[in-house]
């Protein structure tokens, strides 16, 4: 049996190095897009996407209380159990799929609603419904990714969202190059994500034979209890998550324009990407906490360490990324797309923090592996009641403008997200006090804020004048050299990097006796 380090490793890099290559293959597409398209469309692109993010209400994490309910069986090699929890899992995806394409259907009448009045873009609502077909047939098959990555197999589901995403970009850029054409563009988002998933099941259904026996199973009482009790969970859990990430591109359009929307989606789509790519190799390594809390569930001390090493690789990742793009932002927008696509830097110094208030959570990772959904039924209702009424006021009533919209989530993270995600998880896994763990938190985050206000300072002063590509991509290696080395000075007495280099030289050790 593969070893659960073994498992992550070769999740995680692979989820990497695929993840790489399609955040290229985006940049390529929003580069056409914006040349072939212009900013209007690109503004319209990411209202979609939000408006599609409030629609996924229907879903609420379901997936995740699946996800959960299939590690034991998983670790046990009980196939009657997962035929049945995967049979009942694909019910309830195919019936969300459908609440979601009527909901979006009633929905698309009011589309224009949320646009600022000066938009001159037309068929808004055709354009809204296929984006929301792209959405629903995603719903259809998907629920096979979630028993491999459980499975601590999602290298084969990066393989095969690699494959089919890079295709569609490819005949995304033709088809916009040559007939400047958004139809086609979010047709082929429709065909892509519907080939995918027809892939991913072929695949699942080959690797896990018994699961053509799913529709005589049913569901033992017990963990279809334990399910309900989860998703109720999840229901709540999501409902602050879904708020915090569909609302701002809705308030920027509404208040602001989708012009606004549409300059602000550039800076989005390199930390989206991003985003996607953490939550990808965080995800690999979740799967194999998942496994070591139904293995060693009494084993609170080894169940400690791994999250304090998990703490640390979040922290200097995300780190890492937040410092870097604060340097590489300007001359990067402004090689790529221009001058006009350009925020303020006060506005960016907001995207950078509320990037790392919002990727540094470990302890929400940790509630995810754990199945805790629980412990969020009220935590994620107030969590979205705080952003989006601070985030509505600012931008409504004061002269911040997108800022205003940032700050307030940025705020919302640190009254509600910042002490009560660690609360579940050590209440309800570790059942100690989290005390210890906070105050590292914050000494991480103190660590970050006086890191970006240094390098703001140096910036300022140093005023580096970037032109060419060769130039930018010295400047970009240059930037993460620096970056990464102080880092790794700072943390170096930390007990995460100390675990990190023991991990390294053993896998030295052991290559080196082969």
């Amino acid at each position: 049996m593969i070893s659960r380090r073994r498992a992550s490793i070769k999740n995680a890099s692979l989820a990497f190095i695929t993840q790489i290559i399609m955040m290229i293959g985006q940049f390529a597409v929003q580069t056409v897009f914006v040349h072939t398209l212009g900013a209007e469309y690109l503004g319209a692109n990411g209202l979609f996407n939000n408006l599609i993010t409030f629609l996924s209400f229907a879903e609420l994490g379901i997936g995740s209380a699946f996800s959960y309910a299939l590690y034991k069986p998983l670790a046990e090699h009980d196939d009657d159990v997962i035929a049945g929890i995967m049979n009942l899992f694909r019910k309830v995806y195919d019936g969300i799929g459908m609440v979601i394409l009527v909901a979006g259907l009633i929905l698309s009448y009011f589309v224009p609603w949320f646009i600022e009045g000066t938009s001159t873009l037309p068929h808004v609502r055709f354009y809204f419904v296929l984006y929301l077909l792209s959405t629903v047939v995603s719903y259809f098959f998907t629920y096979n990714r979630s028993l491999l990555i459980a499975d601590q197999k999602s290298y084969v589901d990066s393989v095969n969202q690699f494959i089919f995403n890079v295709g569609r970009y490819i005949l995304q850029i033709i088809f916009m190059v040559f007939f400047h054409s958004y139809v086609a563009y979010l047709i082929l988002m429709i065909l892509s994500n519907l080939s995918s998933n027809i892939a991913i099941t072929f695949r699942s259904h080959k690797r896990y034979p018994f699961l053509k026996t799913a529709k005589a199973e049913k569901v033992d009482p017990a963990i279809l209890s334990e399910i309900k009790h989860n998703v109720v969970g999840t229901i709540s859990s999501k409902v602050g998550a879904i708020v915090v990430s569909g609302t701002d591109n809705i308030l920027i359009s509404k208040f602001l324009g989708l012009v606004v929307v549409g300059i602000y989606s550039n800076y989005a789509l390199v930390l989206t990407s991003i985003t996607r790519l953490l939550t990808q190799v965080f995800s690999s390594v979740i799967a194999s906490f998942g496994n070591l809390g139904v293995t060693e569930k009494n084993n609170a001390k080894k169940q400690l360490d791994m999250f304090d090493q998990f703490t640390y690789y979040n922290a200097i990742s995300v780190f890492f990324i937040g410092l870097v793009a604060f340097a590489f932002f300007p001359p990067f927008i402004k090689l790529w797309l221009g001058n006009k696509y350009q925020l303020p830097e006060s506005t960016l110094y907001f995207i950078i923090i509320n990037f790392v208030f919002g990727q540094f959570r470990p302890a929400l990772n940790m509630v995810n592996a754990y199945g805790l959904f629980w412990g969020y039924r009220i935590k994620s209702i107030v969590e979205a009641a705080v952003n989006l009424g601070l985030s509505l006021i600012l931008v409504r009533f004061t002269s911040m403008g997108i800022n205003g919209v940032l700050f307030g989530t940025i705020i919302g993270n640190i009254l509600v997200n910042s002490w009560w995600d660690p609360l579940i998880l050590f209440k309800g896994a570790y059942h100690t006090s989290m005390v210890r763990f906070y105050l590292k938190y914050w000494a991480y985050l103190a660590t970050f804020g006086g890191l970006l206000a240094a390098e703001g300072l140096i910036l300022s002063a140093l005023k580096p004048n970037i032109n060419g590509v060769f130039h930018i991509i010295e400047y970009g290696i240059g930037c993460g050299v620096v970056v990464i080395g102080v880092l790794l000075v700072l943390f170096s007495r930390t007990k995460g990097q100390k675990g990190l280099f023991v991990m390294l030289r053993n896998m030295f050790r052991k290559r080196a006796k082969r």
